[in-house]
């Protein structure tokens, strides 16, 4: 059994949530877990589980974030659905969070390209997911930069690589990045009052990490009062 998990992203200087990333869990020996087998799940399954996600979500979020990796992107089918549940789903928003697998090949590079170009075009918003790790380096998504609408940041990334010292260039630099291409930028891995603090010296709104909600089941519509409680108790 697969259900998603939501974690808030909140707009600091609004005090609001503006949108929700979807982490999707499976239940095993009666507890969520991250799955065996990501792979094993099915498109159409995830697409069921996320229009549950819009229906409950529509009148809370902007925008409703679902990963996918530069393999799973380069499947024209993929494509084409996430186009059309996108036109079901407005207008909530779905951003497609790509995230920092390395390329296998140049021909895989152009195809990612292409296949972020199609989606751009059929009003998917594409998010640009932990850049400065990994494929997601300035060098390697520059091309890609006209068709998304989002670049993330994660701090967490930083620190598992104890190299803490290095996120307040990181976060001056694509700031700048997402300021001359007109793109939303969110700092994820926000844990802190001090981490809260640095941004807003830099003054960076858009925020996701535990010190303003950790992620949790998302209870559907039936559900909602439960709903109500977790958020409140988030």
């Amino acid at each position: 059994m697969y259900r998603f998990f939501v974690q808030p992203q909140v707009n600091r200087f609004k005090q609001s949530i503006v949108g929700y990333e979807t982490l999707i869990r499976e239940s095993r020996d009666g507890r969520w877990q991250l799955p065996k087998d990501f792979s094993a799940i099915s498109l159409a399954c995830q697409l069921t589980l996320l229009q549950r996600c819009v229906d409950t979500l529509k009148l809370k979020s902007h925008y409703l974030g679902f990963n996918l990796n530069r393999t799973q992107i380069q499947d024209p089918e993929v494509v084409q659905h996430l186009i059309h549940f996108q036109q079901r789903a407005f207008p909530v928003r779905l951003v497609v969070e790509l995230t920092e697998e390395v390329c296998g090949s140049p021909k895989d590079a152009a195809c990612v390209l292409d296949r972020i170009r199609t989606l751009h075009e059929g009003g998917v918003q594409v998010s640009l997911d932990d850049v400065g790790t990994g494929e997601n380096q300035f060098s390697a998504i520059s091309p890609l930069l006209p068709y998304v609408s989002e670049l993330k940041l994660a701090m967490q990334n930083f620190r598992h690589d104890n190299n803490a010292d290095a996120i307040p260039k990181a976060l001056h630099d694509w700031r700048q990045i997402s300021a001359d291409n007109g793109l939303r930028f969110v700092i994820e891995g926000v844990e802190t009052q001090a981490d809260q603090q640095m941004l807003d010296d830099l003054n960076i709104g858009l925020r996701q990490g535990y010190y303003y909600g950790k992620p949790h089941l998302l209870f559907y519509r039936g559900e909602l009062n439960r709903t109500s409680r977790i958020e409140k108790n988030a």
